[in-house]
């Protein structure tokens, strides 16, 4: 029996171990607003880093959360970098959830229930029971593996920019490698994995416009300037109203075209646009887009949505008013190669041109950039390959994860550094929502590609 072997045998018989470890580690209530929680996480994450075999250390950052570094060397000259994040969002209303306790792993039809499961506990506990079952299988990795834990991902990864900024060499030492694993991946619902080529980028900001002192009665609209209309103005002015192209002058100047391993990519992803339309109710996609076109607009154009507005108090009942505040927050997601300082700039420059220097712009939260992985990395193949070993399906290649990460922090200090996505998540996975889950036969399948993957990369 070959190591490969043994390491795929030692899953089948420890998988049970391995779901009630995922289960404890959910247990940890590790969101931003309980410290409690994220220090209980990050004890029970460097106690099953030790039973894999690895030696954690724990890299403090001042005011923030701590960064959970490990490793080990393989038989190869070859290095994987698995990053991950062991924070979690918030769980919400726990009546919201069906056995009313988020923290508590459930197991249902072949699913865990938790929050934190899939987002992004089980896509680091797959990797960290991948390493235990080759250890213990076998005693030795065919390839060298390091892990970086952040505890702020969810919070927009603040300790993790000022760690590598105020560190840097260490930083750089701790993520050299040849390849890095993203956080997390997905299985499609046709039992496809997904092999994702980038993370998107993001910024949000808050505007604001005070025109009065006070709210006055509706009657005065026609002489006491309104804020709601001021911001209705201002927001109208920001993207074009048939084509839905963002109007902020250069917002386009800087996204990457496409190669055409890109493009390929395109055509050959497998996007059901007619259940996404049924399951959202919708006529059509924004310009009618449909087919190739449309897989261009998800994963080539950044976009900007108004996430929320609010005036006159309505919640508060009927109030004929003309309301002397206004508030809207904006929230762009980026494509390669944008930035969010350079789309703030563009977007307060933008304000002043249309005569609107009246609002008041306040960046939202933290920011990141966008990378891209070409898909033609040789990498790439290696990936799916491995995969045709474990899944039915074979794999798909996806342009790049559509949610934002700090990956730009890794390539600011490695510019090469290929990044790919691979996980356990599935599609209804529930990630920020309620019963968020995860399914336990993906699970298991995502250890075992895992192993696949490393012991392929080995023989190069």
């Amino acid at each position: 029996m070959t190591d490969k072997e043994k390491a795929l045998r030692y899953v089948d018989e420890h998988f049970d171990e391995m779901v009630a470890e995922l289960a404890h580690a959910c247990a940890c209530a590790s969101f931003a607003r309980n410290p409690d929680g994220l220090d209980a996480m990050r004890t029970a994450l460097q106690n099953d880093m030790k039973s894999c075999g690895l030696t954690p250390t724990l890299h403090p950052v001042a005011g923030g959360n701590a960064l959970i570094s490990a490793g080990l060397s393989g038989d190869s000259p070859h290095t994987l970098l698995f990053y991950n994040h062991y924070d979690v969002v918030e769980p919400g209303k726990a009546e919201h959830w069906t056995n009313k306790a988020p923290f508590k792993a459930e197991i249902r039809g072949g699913r865990m229930y938790a929050r934190g499961v899939s987002d992004d506990k089980g896509g680091l506990y797959f990797r960290l029971h991948a390493v235990r079952a080759m250890m213990n299988a076998n005693g030795h990795l065919p390839v060298s593996i390091k892990f970086l834990v952040e505890g702020d991902e969810e919070t927009a990864s603040s300790s993790m920019t000022r760690f590598a900024q105020t560190n840097a060499e260490k930083f750089k030492e701790l993520t050299q490698a040849d390849v890095c694993l993203w956080e997390n991946g997905r299985v499609d619902a046709a039992g496809r994995p997904w092999l994702r080529c980038g993370v998107r980028g993001a910024v949000a900001f808050d505007l604001c416009v005070t025109t009065a002192k006070s709210d006055v009665h509706g009657r005065m609209g026609a002489t006491v300037p309104s804020a709601s209309w001021r911001l209705i103005w201002a927001l109208a002015a920001l993207k074009e109203a048939v084509t839905e192209r963002i109007a902020v002058s250069g917002f386009y100047d800087d996204v990457l075209p496409a190669s055409e391993a890109d493009l390929q990519v395109l055509r050959d992803f497998p996007y059901d646009e007619e259940h996404m339309k049924k399951s959202l109710g919708l006529k059509g996609f924004v310009r009618g887009a449909t087919g190739e076109e449309l897989k261009r607009q998800i994963y080539l154009e950044p976009s900007l949505s108004v996430c929320g507005l609010e005036a006159g108090e309505v919640h508060n009942g009927v109030r004929g008013i003309v309301p002397r505040t206004a508030y809207a927050r904006l929230g762009f997601y980026l494509v390669a190669n944008q930035d969010p300082a350079d789309i703030e700039a563009k977007l307060r420059a933008h304000l002043r041109r249309q005569g609107f220097d009246d609002i008041e712009v306040t960046r939202c939260g933290g920011a990141s950039r966008p990378v891209r992985t070409r898909p033609d990395h040789p990498f790439c193949a290696r990936a799916v390959k491995a995969a045709q070993s474990v899944y039915a399906q074979p794999m798909v290649i996806e342009l790049t994860q559509l949610g934002a990460g700090p990956a730009a922090v890794f390539r600011d200090v490695w510019p090469d550094l290929p990044i790919f996505g691979v996980g356990p998540a599935n599609t209804g996975g529930n990630h920020h929502a309620p019963d968020e889950n995860l399914c336990l036969e993906d699970y298991k399948n995502s250890i075992k590609y895992l192993i696949e993957l490393c012991y392929s990369y080995a023989i190069d």
